[in-house]
This record gives structure tokens, C-alpha cells and sequence, in this order.
């Protein structure tokens, strides 16, 4: 697996573990019905900031990139670093294409493939769990609730998951707040999202532009 699409798995992976909701009828034993989250629905969006920092082998501090994010479950995930390096990378229904500082632009995965993903990550923000628990064992914590829960999700040994990921800790309250994806190389990500806020659709025209394709 080139470095560009261990890239875009992190990302896709990501969005999968941060916006989940809990449907009733999924196997979230332990996670109280008042420690769910309420689904973004197709009319809204959110925004928030986040901090990545990337834990490997031979290093002794993390890499860390800072910056913002934007969701539309009906539109895709704008991922925008301000630090060290700004980029804006968008995730439609087109694929995964990062806009460079210069204006440039390069395409990092699309194709019927890809598809998939989006389509997983749809029924996820959609509310529903049963897509997702097909590739991944899904632990609750024992004790949760409104205002700190975790829930554990474990590839399943038929799939190509565990062959990048070992594990995903989801931890949040209204919201996800922290996100760690650890890695079999024993490197990890630490995701921790903050300022987080609901917003009802149309988005803003720059925001529009970019999650329909248009990098100029």
C-alpha cells in the first residue's frame, strides 16, 4: 500500500469512527441510551477544529497538524490543515482530492471502489451501525454516559483492515472528541476534535464549491 492511500484509508477510517451514531437496534450493550449521539442529518452540517498527532516509531514526539474541519453528510468531509503545512483535502462522492497551498491539485482516490467507502460512511451518519459492525467487532465501554463514553472497534479478521489498523477508540459526549487509531506497526493517531457546532444547510459558497469538485 502506497503512503498516499495508507493516507486516505486514515482519513476514510477516521470518518467512520468520528461521526457514528448508535441506532437502537445495534449491539451497543453497555452504551446507555442517553450516551448516544443524535445523527447530523442530510439538511445540516458540522464544523469544528481538530489536532492530529501522529505517534511513530523512532520518534520521539508526535508530528502534529492543526486545523479545521467541515461535515455535510450529503455533500463529504473538508479536511483543511492550517499547521505546519496548510492543504485543504475534500472527500466526496468523487473520491479524495488535496488542494495545495499553491492552488494546485492532485487526486489521491476515486473510482467505483471508493464508492464503497462513501456509501459506508453515509449509513453510518445516517444512523446506521449494522454496515459498519459487518467489518468491525464494536465494544462499548462498560459505563457510559451522556457526557463520557468510549466505544472500541476491532477489524475483523476476514476483511483488509487489520492489515492497517489494530484497533479504534472512540471516546466523546454530545460529541466525539478523541479519536486514537492504533496501527499493527505499533505507531498510533491521536485525533482530538474540539469547538465542534451543528449548522442547518446551505453551506457557505466557498464550502460549496469544494465539496462539488470546484478547486479554482
Amino acid at each position: 500500500m502506497t503512503h498516499r492511500w495508507s493516507k486516505a484509508w486514515a482519513l476514510i477510517l477516521f470518518c467512520a469512527a468520528v461521526f457514528p451514531a448508535f441506532p437502537v437496534n445495534a449491539d451497543t450493550t453497555g452504551l446507555t441510551s442517553t450516551a448516544m449521539l443524535t445523527p447530523i442529518s442530510d439538511q445540516q452540517y458540522l464544523t469544528g477544529s481538530f489536532a492530529l498527532d501522529r505517534h511513530l516509531d523512532g520518534f520521539e514526539a508526535p508530528l502534529t497538524s492543526t486545523g479545521e474541519f467541515t461535515l455535510s453528510p450529503s455533500k463529504g468531509l473538508i479536511w483543511q490543515n492550517l499547521k505546519p503545512f496548510p492543504d485543504t483535502t475534500v472527500m466526496n462522492d468523487q473520491g479524495i482530492t488535496r488542494k495545495h497551498d499553491d492552488r494546485t491539485f492532485e487526486t489521491i482516490a476515486s473510482g467505483a471502489r471508493f464508492h464503497q467507502f462513501i456509501a459506508l460512511i453515509s449509513a453510518v451518519l445516517g444512523g446506521n451501525w449494522d454496515p459498519l459492525s459487518d467489518q468491525f467487532t464494536i465494544t462499548p465501554a462498560k459505563t457510559a454516559t451522556a457526557s463520557n463514553w468510549q466505544v472500541t472497534l476491532a477489524p475483523k479478521n476476514n476483511n483488509g483492515l487489520s492489515e492497517q489498523i489494530s484497533q479504534i477508540i472512540v471516546k466523546g459526549d454530545e460529541f466525539v472528541t478523541h479519536v486514537t487509531l492504533h496501527k499493527p506497526s505499533g505507531d498510533r493517531d491521536e485525533i482530538t476534535l474540539n469547538d465542534q457546532k451543528r449548522h442547518d444547510l446551505p453551506l457557505p459558497t466557498d464550502l460549496a464549491k469544494l465539496l462539488s469538485g470546484n478547486f479554482d
